[in-house]
């Protein structure tokens, strides 16, 4: 049983760890200018736009990987439950701590998801000719256009492909808070809350 709560200590932990990520990046959207990230020698030239494009499906990979880590602590937990049920006096509270850590992914997809629509234009158009719902409704750019980050107009930001990339990371916001249910109405289960 000690092997099997290591394993959810760890568990939490990377997904903590992988939430710090994600609220890094989204900090690094609301910089008005490419931000040097530097760690282990490495360093890295990243743009608002960069991580306002591909920062929901990196969300939305960390959560599947998340998700699958919980699946196996679940098929874990099943088999020591006969410990766990000699163990019942020494059964945990679950907090709430725990599962607003579990919302933190969905919350910084839909953050990254909102910088999208709100801060990223087509650079033909420009930001102020821009409207977040063009991200939905404007057929013009089906080919793929590159992008203007609207803080202090950033150019030279990554293609993006309205509307069919907006409705997909609506899909993915939506997905990472039905992988985040999942995760949460899974976690208690032979827990003995």
């Amino acid at each position: 049983m000690l092997s099997y709560l290591n394993a959810e200590a760890g568990f939490i932990r990377a997904y903590g760890n992988r939430c710090l990520l994600l609220v890094f990046l989204c900090a690094l959207t609301r910089s008005a200018e490419a931000s040097k990230v530097s760690a282990l020698g490495l360093s890295l030239d990243i743009s608002p736009a960069t991580i306002a494009v591909f920062g929901p499906p990196l969300a939305l990979l960390l959560l599947i990987g998340l998700r699958m880590e919980s699946d196996v602590l679940l098929m874990s937990r099943s088999a020591v439950l006969d410990e766990l049920i000699v163990a019942s006096r020494y059964r945990s509270r679950l907090g709430v701590m725990v599962y607003l850590l579990f919302v933190v992914p969905a919350l910084a997809a839909a953050f990254l998801v909102s910088q999208f629509f709100l801060k990223l234009a087509a650079t033909n158009i420009g930001c102020d000719g821009w409207h977040w719902w063009d991200h939905l409704i404007d057929f013009s750019h089906l080919g793929g256009t590159p992008s203007t980050y609207c803080i202090q107009d950033m150019t030279g930001g990554p293609w993006f492909y309205p509307p069919f990339q907006g409705y997909v990371y609506l899909a993915i916001v939506a997905y990472c808070f039905l992988l985040v249910w999942k995760i949460s109405r899974a976690w208690p289960q032979l827990r003995g809350r």
